[in-house]
């Protein structure tokens, strides 16, 4: 009995971040894991040994390391690619009725994969704006509060450091709770799967984006378009030139 050939179909790629984009989110990505767990310490009893004696001096040394280049990161991207993190900052805070349409079906999307009456996304949907713009947020926060309990201890009031402390700890609840809510979209969540291979290699399906992100796809294509043309005209002038030199 012969065997027959099963041909796969190998989906059309689109690239979604560049390769700057993916080491700038690794690098706050690993800061904020290294920030969490050696400043997490001091609240969870179970990670308390990391925080006492010899472990507790590297888990300061460590959490120190990681504040530096959590602080880094923004500043970074604005030395690398500055019309990049302009662009994308301005669209993140900026809402239309697409936004709207996301928050009001986002629970039949994320659930059972019905989008409703949501219409064609960006290159960022209303979820992922808000926890960008709490990360912009929270860079603010962590590194003004941060500092003062780093450099502070006794150079500022009593009450200041109390502050410090207070919005140190209220912001770490909240940008955890977005954390978590956006490993799960992207580890466990069905429906954006691809969204977690996209972080490493770049890319995601043509069918993903055209799904999650219908507008920004077709953006895309658009540009494609317009640069496949000017392309075209550009070899059309120069044979244009040749055939004008040779005629000569």
């Amino acid at each position: 009995m012969q065997a027959t050939e099963v041909k796969t179909h190998k989906p059309k790629m689109i690239e979604r971040f560049s390769a700057r984009e993916r080491l700038l989110h690794w690098l706050h990505f690993c800061a904020f894991v290294a920030l969490v767990f050696t400043g997490f310490g001091l609240y969870a009893p179970f990670l308390q040994p990391l925080v006492q004696g010899d472990a507790g001096w590297a888990a300061k040394v460590v959490h120190r390391v990681a504040a530096i280049i959590f602080m880094a990161g923004p500043f970074l991207y604005l030395l690398i690619n500055p019309r990049k993190l302009i662009e994308n900052l301005k669209d993140m805070f900026t809402y239309t009725w697409r936004d709207v349409t996301w928050l009001l079906n986002a629970w039949g999307l994320y659930t059972v994969g019905d989008s409703g009456n949501m219409l064609p996304q960006g290159k960022f949907n209303a979820g992922q704006k808000m926890n960008t713009v709490l990360q912009v947020i929270g860079f603010v926060v962590f590194s003004v509060t941060g500092l003062i309990m780093w450099f502070g201890k006794g150079g500022v009031p009593h009450e200041v450091m109390q502050w410090a402390i207070l919005f140190h700890d209220l912001m770490f609840i909240a940008m955890m709770t977005f954390f978590l809510v956006h490993l799960y979209l992207v580890a466990m969540n069905k429906t954006m799967r691809e969204s977690l291979p996209a972080i490493f290699t770049g890319y995601v399906s043509e069918e993903f984006a055209q799904h999650h992100h219908g507008k920004w796809y077709e953006d895309v294509k658009k540009q494609e378009l317009i640069k496949k043309a000017e392309k075209r005209m550009k070899i059309r002038e120069r044979e244009k030139e040749i055939r004008g030199m040779l005629d000569k």
